[in-house]
């Protein structure tokens, strides 16, 4: 599997997981996936916390789950730490 194939399966990963956690909390699939692909895009935005529990108020959770399931997104969606050995590993072999 190339680099780019491993970082898109990667990323299809983290989209699926996130989009599960909205489904089951009642979203519809298409909107459940909408909404995840937020949640990955916002992943590195500074005010992504408050974004995203502001989406979960949206749908009727209060305060205090919208941040507990917002809490649980955000590390869904948030991208693996690149390993700076990685490449001399590979380099080694």
């Amino acid at each position: 599997m190339s680099t780019l194939d491993s970082a898109r399966y990667r990323r299809d990963l983290r989209l699926r997981s996130v989009a599960t956690v909205w489904e089951r909390a009642g979203c519809a699939p298409a909107s459940a996936l909408r909404h995840a692909e937020i949640c990955l895009s916002l992943a590195d935005h500074a005010n992504r916390v408050r974004i995203v529990a502001e989406m979960w108020e949206r749908h009727g959770f209060p305060p205090a789950d919208a941040v507990q399931r917002e809490e649980i997104c955000l590390i869904l969606a948030a991208p693996e730490p690149t390993d700076p050995n990685q490449n001399q590993r590979r380099k080694a072999k």
